[in-house]
């Protein structure tokens, strides 16, 4: 499991890519992409030539922006990409 994040420097902090690491650990093969900036995109999802499966997720800047933590949301969007959610 990997994460990234590409985000504004005003949110920065908010969006903890290694929580969401954490929590999904046990997860091979996965790479996710948090995107997080006011001009929003398209989310996504491959796999490449290796085998890893990269998922984009866009989080919403300015509901994000006026959160005190953001973690919850983050996980809870991975899940729903992953087919986790209950």
């Amino acid at each position: 499991m990997v994460v990234v994040k590409v985000v504004d420097q005003d949110i920065a902090d908010k969006v903890d890519t290694q929580y969401v690491e954490a929590q999904l650990s046990h997860l091979p093969n996965i790479g996710i992409i948090f995107i997080c900036t006011p001009e929003g995109g398209e989310e996504d999802d491959w796999t490449d030539e290796d085998g890893l499966r990269h998922i984009v997720i866009h989080l919403p800047y300015f509901e994000v922006q006026k959160m005190p933590d953001a973690r919850p949301l983050m996980l809870a969007k991975a899940k729903e990409r992953l087919g986790l959610a209950a």
